[in-house]
Order: C-alpha cells, then structure tokens, then sequence
C-alpha cells in the first residue's frame, strides 16, 4: 500500500476527538457519525476498490488518502459504535457536485462547503416537502455550521471551484442534510480518470446529487428503476437501515465528526501529544476552548475597539464562537479565516 494508507478505527476517532478536543463521554452508546473528506478503501489500483467489506461494522477499515475532485465520490461518511469499539465506512461526498453546479451557475454562490466540525442531525425527510424530488427518510441538519461559498472561475474553459482560504467563510444552516446520493444500476459506469477506472459496483460514476449536502452513493430502493435489482452497490440503504432499523433504531439525533483526510493520516501515526496537532473547531469543547474564548475577549478590534468575543467564556465552541474567531482571523490573516483555531491562532492570541 502506498504512504497514503492508513487504519481507521474506534482507537483513531477517539484520538481525532481527543485532538480536536470533542467530547464523546456521554456518548458511548450511541451511534456517532463521522466523515473523511478525500478518502477511499486502500487499494494498489483505483479500478480495484471494493466497499463490500467497508460497509459491514468491524473493528478497523484500511483507507487511502485521495484529493477531492468535485466530480466523483472521494470521501467516506461513516457510522460508529463507541460502545462496541466497532465502525462501518460508506462511500460517499462531503462536497458539492461540479456537474450540479455547471447546470445552475446562477445559484454558484450558494454551494455550500461544510468545515470540519462536530455538529448536531436528527432523523427527517430529505427534501422536506413531498412535493421535492424524490422524498426519502435521511438525517437532517440540527445546527449551525461553519461553511464556505465557493469561489467559482472558468480556467482554460473549463469550470474550476476552489473553496480555500480566500473563499467567502460563514456560520449558518443552510439545510446540509445527510441523504442519499441518487445513484441507481443504470449510473455505475466505469468511467476513467487519468487513466485509472473506479469499480463499476458500487455506483463511482461522475455524478451524485449535492449543493453541499453530506451524500452516501445509492438510491432508496423505491426509486430504483423497474426491473433494476437491490445489491451491494446500494451503499445509501444499508446506512439508512443501520441508523433507522438495526443499529439505532431508538436513536432520534445524532452527532457528526467531519475531518479531513490529512489530519487523520497524521493521527493515525501520532505517538505523542504535540502541540501542533490540536486544534478547536466549531463543536469542540473544554478547556482549550476555553482558553480561545478568553484570548478572543482580550483582543480588540482595531477599528472599532471592540472585543471580538463577547459572550460567555463556558468553553463551548458554538456559532458565537465561531464568528468571533473568524473575524479575528480575517484581520491578522489578511482576510484568510480558518475558521478553526490552532497552535498559530493561540500564539497570536497569546495564550
């Protein structure tokens, strides 16, 4: 396996909750939710991937970093059961299909990139309406989030979106619901990118159905096309089951960890606790956060004086928080906010 592979398993959550500081004490009985943006099974050639095994809940999945593309699925959104020491990956999206954009540039603004964070979803119909396309049983968003719009540009004609630090960066809830990604039978094509090809099985064509929502490839099976089986490559219905009838069927919210294949890498390799891999972001809590909102409170905004963090230090990075930081970042980055603190943000902050 290449020097990009790396073991996800309860061991390496509970370090990411630890280095991220999330608290999941009283949790340990649910199911939890978790994303890797830019993540696929590990594999010696891309047109080798199988999630066959990735979807059923063992102790550890081997997975590769990949970069994101816009196009195909290249993450994997999970379900994790702490009191078990158990988990099941999902291929799936945790960004905004380039080919849905495409189609509605009047709207490219509006396309939303979620941040890494932990937040909050509960069971519900995605769309909400039953008139909407396709109404089916999904998770819906809870919360507030910290997300980017994308910055959208035509490069050698051909489209490119880029949610960087110079993309616009917000707290809000624009309905990212967690839901399926529309595929069916008749869309797992292979298709090849730079001459590789992704496994036909499990639906890796260039297309799933997402303005910024959280999506697991698949269909409900009462939109899969008249004589069109229900099989393995129908990720969505064997997540969907698991959250609604088998695993936690008793469970009406639910908490999501969205983190980055970057990070998980290096924490899945990390034997010590040093400083350069904490960081705190929206969803965090505890004594760092504490810290953050106490640095945020004495520093003052040059132009109007005024502190940036007004609320109440109680170590809980909620929306407040997250705009605080954002503003404070935006001034002492040169308008780059993160939107998450880290050992640089503290240094600054002189805590």
């Amino acid at each position: 396996m290449s020097q990009y592979s790396f073991t996800i398993s309860d061991e390496v959550l509970r370090q990411a909750c630890h280095f991220n500081s999330i608290d999941i004490a009283n949790r340990q009985d649910e199911m939890i939710l978790f994303a890797i943006r830019g993540a696929l099974p590990a594999a010696n050639d891309v047109c080798l991937l199988d999630y066959s095994d990735h979807i059923m809940f063992e102790s550890n999945h081997l997975l590769q970093r990949v970069s994101v593309n816009y196009y195909y699925p290249r993450c994997v959104i999970g379900q994790w059961l702490p009191a078990q020491q158990k988990i099941a990956v999902f291929p799936g999206s945790t960004v905004p299909n380039l080919k849905v954009v495409q189609r509605n540039r009047k709207r490219k603004h509006q396309f939303n990139c979620m941040l890494p964070g932990f937040y909050d979803y509960r069971k519900g119909q995605h769309p909400r309406s039953n008139s909407g396309y396709q109404p089916h049983r999904a998770l819906r968003l809870n919360s507030q989030i910290t997300l980017r719009r994308a910055n959208y540009t035509m490069q050698s004609g051909q489209p490119v979106i880029d949610y960087g630090p110079t993309a616009s960066i917000s707290v809000s809830n624009p309905g990212d619901n967690i839901h399926c990604a529309r595929n069916n039978p008749n869309t797992t094509r292979v298709r090849s990118i730079r001459g590789t090809n992704y496994s036909p099985i499990f639906c890796m064509s260039d297309y799933y159905s997402s303005y910024g929502c959280q999506v697991i490839v698949g269909c409900p099976p009462q939109y899969i096309p008249r004589g069109q089986s229900n099989g393995d490559w129908n990720a969505w219905d064997q997540f969907i089951s698991n959250a609604y009838d088998n695993f936690a069927q008793d469970q009406t919210n639910f908490k999501y960890l969205l983190l980055d294949s970057a990070d998980v890498l290096e924490i899945s390799r990390a034997n010590a606790s040093h400083p350069s891999m904490f960081k705190v972001l929206h969803g965090s809590s505890g004594p760092q956060v504490e810290r953050l909102q106490r640095g945020l409170n004495r520093m003052r905004n040059s132009r109007t004086g005024n502190p940036y963090y007004t609320g109440t230090i109680d170590g809980d990075f909620g929306s407040g928080t997250a705009q605080a930081l954002i503003r404070f970042q935006k001034d002492t980055l040169n308008g780059r906010a993160l939107g998450f603190a880290n050992e640089i943000t503290f240094r600054i902050l002189g805590v």
